[in-house]
C-alpha cells in the first residue's frame, strides 16, 4: 500500500491538465495509464481546444465576450443548456489556458476558424485553437512512450502533417512556395528517420498530447504505464484511493485529495457501443484500444450517475473502411479534407444528397442518423481525386490503383456505371449530379448551401473561385467510396457537478472522486458548437478538479499507507 495527494486515471488532455496543475499547486500526483503509451485519444485528435474569450485570438486581431459566448451555447444548445456547467467553463476555460501557458510547455496558436454553426447569434471565428508544433527528440528515450498518431493520417509511415501543410504540399509541383514548403518538411523527416528512426515533428493533437507528457515529466509527476485501474476504494463514503495492477501485482494506492477519472471513454468496447450508439452494427470508432470505458465502471461501482439519455452522445463523424486481405481494417476519418472541397458531393442509397458536405462532421453523421443512412458514397472525377484526394488516395502524385483493386475506391468511366457499382438507381444518381451542377456553375448550392456559411466556406479551396466549396463534378472518369457512421470518441461520461465531482443519481457529489474529459458527462450534451469542443472542456475542468483537490480536506489515510509515499 502506498500514498499520494492524486490519483490521476489515464493520461489524455484531461488527465495530464489535472497532473499539471495539481502538481504546479504543490500536490503530488501519480498519473496511472492502462496502455502501454501516453497521450489517450488526444494523441489522435487534431489537438485544437474550443475555448471562448481566449486571449491567443488578439494576435490576429480578433475578440470575443463572454456575452456572445453564452449566447451561441445557449442557441446551439437549447434544452440541453446547463446554466451551471456552461457558467463553470466560461468562467475558468481562460484562466485554464493562461495558468497552462504560464506553468508548462503547452501552446496554441490562433486560428480563424468559424464555429460550426456560424449562422447563430454569438458565433465568432478563433474560438478553436491549434497546438503549436512540438520537437520530439525533446522527449528523448520517453517519445517512444507517446502514442503515435493514427497511421493512415501521416506519410510514410510516421511523417505528421498539419492544415497548414496541405495547400503547400499540394502545390509542391506547381509553385515555388510548395516545393519549398514540402522540401522543408521532407528534409527534416528524412534526417529524422535516419536517425531516429521516424519522424520528431509532431503536430495537431499529437504535438497537444506530447506537450503534455513533456511537461508533466518536468513538473515531477509520477507517470506509470502499463497499469490499470481495478477498483476504486471508499471509506465512510468518501473515494480515498484506487487498486490498479502494476508489473503483475495488486496495489493500493491511498489519495489524500482525491481520484480523477479521465480514461476516455468508452469508443472501443464492443459491448458499450452495442448497447448505447445508433446503429452500432454499421458504425466505427477511432478510439485506442483501451477505451474501454473504464471510467464509467468504476464511477458507477461507487454510486456514481451514468446517464442513459446521454449515453451515446460521440463526437460523430463519417468513416471510410479499407478491407485488407488479412482481415484486418484501416478505418479514416473524413473530418473535413476532402468532402469540404470543391467538386464531390455525398447521396444517399437513394442516389440524392443529404447534407451540406462541407458542414461539420457531427452534422454530417448527425443527418445519416435522423435519415437512416448507414452508408453513403461520396462521389468525385478524376480531376478532383489528382487534385484533392478521397480518404486515403493522396492527391497527385500517389497512385490510387492499389485503393481502386481493394475495393476501397470505386472507379466507372459513366455516371451511369458508377451508379450500377453503387446500386444505387442510375437515373437518379444522374439527375442529382446534373441539379448540382446546374447550380455549381455560378457557384452557388441551393439545395443545401455549400460554401455559403462561414464555416463550410471557410473548409473548402481558398483559391477556388467564386465559392471555395463548390465546382461542377466535371467529366469521368468517376469515383466513389462508401462512408459510414463513425466516432472520433465517445463523450457521454458520468454525470458531474460544475467542479467535475462525480454525481448520485440522487444530485449529491462522491467525495473524493472526479471526472473530466471523456469521463465525464459533456457539457455540450450531444451538440458540437466548434472544432476541440470536446477538448477546451477536457483541459478545462481537469483543472478544476486539480484546482478543487488542491483545496479539498486530505483524507486520513490507514496506519499501514504512511509508511509509503509515492516517490519511495
Amino acid at each position: 500500500m502506498i500514498e499520494t495527494d492524486v490519483v490521476v486515471i489515464g493520461s489524455g488532455a484531461a488527465g495530464l491538465t489535472a497532473a499539471i496543475t495539481a502538481r504546479q499547486l504543490g500536490l503530488e500526483v501519480l498519473v496511472v495509464e492502462k496502455t502501454a503509451l501516453f497521450g489517450g485519444t488526444t494523441a489522435y485528435s487534431g489537438g485544437a481546444p474550443w475555448i471562448p474569450c481566449n486571449h491567443v485570438m488578439k494576435q490576429i486581431g480578433l475578440d470575443d465576450s463572454r456575452a456572445a459566448a453564452e449566447t451561441y451555447l445557449r442557441a446551439v444548445l437549447g434544452e440541453a443548456y446547463r446554466d451551471d456547467l456552461v457558467a463553470s467553463y466560461l468562467d475558468h476555460a481562460p484562466e485554464m489556458l493562461a495558468f497552462m501557458e504560464r506553468h508548462s510547455e503547452v501552446r496554441f496558436k490562433p486560428f480563424p476558424l468559424p464555429d460550426y454553426e456560424s449562422d447563430l447569434p454569438g458565433a465568432a471565428r478563433s474560438r478553436s485553437l491549434l497546438t503549436q508544433a512540438f520537437d520530439g527528440r525533446l522527449l528523448g528515450h520517453r517519445l517512444a512512450d507517446l502514442r503515435m498518431p493514427l497511421p493512415q493520417l501521416m506519410l510514410f509511415g510516421s511523417m505528421q502533417i498539419e492544415g497548414a501543410d496541405i495547400h503547400p504540399m499540394r502545390h509542391a509541383l506547381k509553385t515555388w512556395a510548395g516545393f519549398r514548403h514540402t522540401a522543408r518538411v521532407m528534409r527534416r523527416f528524412v534526417a529524422d528517420r535516419l536517425r531516429y528512426g521516424r519522424g520528431t515533428r509532431i503536430v495537431n493533437g499529437n504535438a497537444l498530447a506530447a506537450r503534455l507528457f513533456h511537461s508533466a515529466i518536468q513538473a515531477g509527476v509520477t507517470l506509470w504505464k502499463s497499469t490499470p485501474a481495478l477498483e476504486l476504494t471508499m471509506q465512510d463514503g468518501r473515494v480515498t484511493g484506487v487498486e490498479i495492477e502494476r508489473e503483475g501485482r495488486r496495489l493500493q494506492v491511498v489519495a489524500r485529495r482525491g481520484v480523477l477519472l479521465a480514461t476516455g471513454g468508452y469508443g472501443a468496447s464492443e459491448a458499450m457501443r452495442r448497447k448505447h450508439i445508433p446503429f452500432a452494427e454499421h458504425h466505427h470508432s477511432l478510439q485506442p484500444e483501451g477505451n474501454v470505458g473504464d471510467g464509467v465502471r468504476l464511477g458507477v461501482a461507487v454510486g456514481g450517475l451514468h446517464d442513459p439519455a446521454h449515453a451515446g452522445d460521440c463526437i460523430w463523424t463519417p468513416v471510410s473502411v479499407l478491407r485488407k486481405p488479412d482481415g484486418g481494417i484501416v478505418k479514416y476519418p473524413h473530418i473535413f479534407i476532402d468532402r469540404a472541397m470543391p467538386g464531390c458531393i455525398a447521396v444517399g442509397p437513394d442516389g440524392r444528397r443529404f447534407v451540406n458536405e462541407g458542414g461539420s462532421y457531427q452534422t454530417f453523421v448527425g443527418t445519416m442518423h435522423r435519415r437512416g443512412i448507414t452508408t453513403a458514397h461520396l462521389i468525385a472525377n478524376r480531376d478532383f481525386l489528382r487534385r484533392y484526394g478521397l480518404g486515403l488516395a493522396r492527391p497527385a502524385p500517389f497512385s490510387a490503383r492499389s485503393l481502386i483493386e481493394a475495393g476501397y475506391l470505386v472507379e466507372a468511366p459513366t455516371l451511369a456505371q458508377l451508379a450500377g457499382r453503387l446500386h444505387i438507381d442510375p437515373h437518379e444518381l444522374e439527375a442529382t449530379v446534373r441539379r448540382f451542377n446546374e447550380g455549381a456553375a455560378r457557384g452557388e448550392d441551393p439545395e443545401f448551401g455549400k460554401g455559403a456559411d462561414a464555416h463550410s466556406r471557410f473548409r473548402g479551396d481558398q483559391t477556388h473561385a467564386p465559392n471555395p466549396g463548390v465546382a461542377p463534378i466535371g467529366d469521368g472518369p468517376y469515383y466513389a467510396l462508401a462512408l459510414h457512421p463513425g466516432d472520433l470518441s465517445t463523450v457521454g461520461g458520468l454525470e458531474t457537478d460544475a467542479q467535475a465531482q462525480v454525481l448520485t443519481p440522487q444530485g449529491t457529489p462522491i467525495e473524493g472522486l472526479y471526472a473530466a474529459g471523456l469521463d465525464m458527462n459533456s457539457i455540450m450534451r450531444g451538440r458540437y458548437p466548434g472544432g476541440g469542443s470536446s477538448i477546451g472542456p477536457a483541459m478545462t475542468f481537469g483543472y478544476i478538479a486539480a484546482r478543487q483537490m488542491a483545496q479539498a480536506r486530505p483524507a486520513t489515510p490507514p496506519a499501514e499507507a504512511r509508511a509509503q509515499t509515492i516517490g519511495a
